[in-house]
């Protein structure tokens, strides 16, 4: 009887425990939830100061910004484009045939990359390159207190440091969108005809009969939707690190949870537009 109610007492213990552990995780859920509503307020309550900014700071930032997250990533977004591009149209080269559909080749392609691949693609390396550096540059400048400083000097700290980046954001990844999508379909069939020979003539017709302005609206929809989401989140866990020892941590969550949120948004614009 006795070992029963120590079994009873333990099995009770860890029901607590359980229970302890994920009241902890939905109040830290809901808490996290509400501080980046107020977050998200706030940057729209500063676009009232912008009329106060010099608009040549905040070009210089967009322009610094740019360069960084668009131009300084062409080489990683082509190598990566013409890697997946090359893969997908050996297979779909070489499967569709056997099966006596070749001709929803063009299809596929414009399925797998300018739809999904290439936005996704796309939005992972900026965020695993930019986004990170976007915290951690944030992060530090609140340690050094230069945000501090901003705003002694009466500078609206959220508007100078993350609309610029939101703008910068939605320029690059839109523009790498463009370049992955290219480099993966003509550089990708440059590539597969070392393997297997396409008439260019048949890929380019199957490539333009399946695109549709659709197509285009959805894969725009998505890097703007990329590029507005990515420097919220990261700039969000920017600010959060209340020391040194903190910033590699929010670094860290900056980038899962803005991956997280970019697949989620990802499903969530395809589930619309195409079921």
């Amino acid at each position: 009887m006795r070992r029963e109610v120590e079994e009873a007492m333990r099995l009770w213990g860890k029901i607590e425990n359980f229970l302890a552990l994920t009241g902890r995780k939905v109040i830290a859920f809901f808490s996290g939830y509400i501080e980046f509503q107020h977050y998200l307020k706030s940057i729209f309550n500063s676009f009232k100061s912008l009329k106060y900014l010099r608009m040549r700071s905040l070009y210089s930032t967009v322009l610094l910004q740019t360069k960084y997250t668009g131009l300084d990533a062409v080489f990683l977004i082509s190598v990566v484009a013409l890697m997946l591009g090359a893969t997908v149209i050996i297979q779909a080269s070489q499967k569709f045939p056997k099966f006596g559909i070749d001709s929803f080749i063009g299809d596929l392609l414009v399925l797998i990359i300018i739809r999904e691949i290439g936005p996704l693609a796309t939005a992972m390396i900026v965020t695993s390159r930019s986004g990170s550096a976007i915290s951690a540059e944030i992060a530090t400048q609140k340690q050094n207190h230069e945000i501090r400083s901003l705003e002694l000097l009466g500078i609206d700290t959220k508007l100078y440091i993350v609309f610029p980046r939101i703008i910068a954001s939605i320029l690059s990844i839109i523009s790498l969108v463009i370049l992955f999508d290219v480099v993966a379909l003509a550089g990708g069939y440059l590539i597969s005809r070392l393997f297997i020979f396409i008439p260019p003539q048949q890929f380019l017709a199957t490539i333009i009969n399946a695109f549709s302005f659709e197509d285009l609206l959805i894969t725009f929809l998505k890097s703007l939707m990329y590029g507005i989401l990515i420097p919220l989140i990261c700039c969000y866990y920017g600010f959060r690190p209340t020391s040194a020892f903190q910033i590699p941590i929010f670094v860290s969550r900056a980038v899962v949870r803005t991956l997280l949120s970019v697949f989620i948004i990802n499903a969530l614009i395809s589930f619309l537009f195409y079921l």
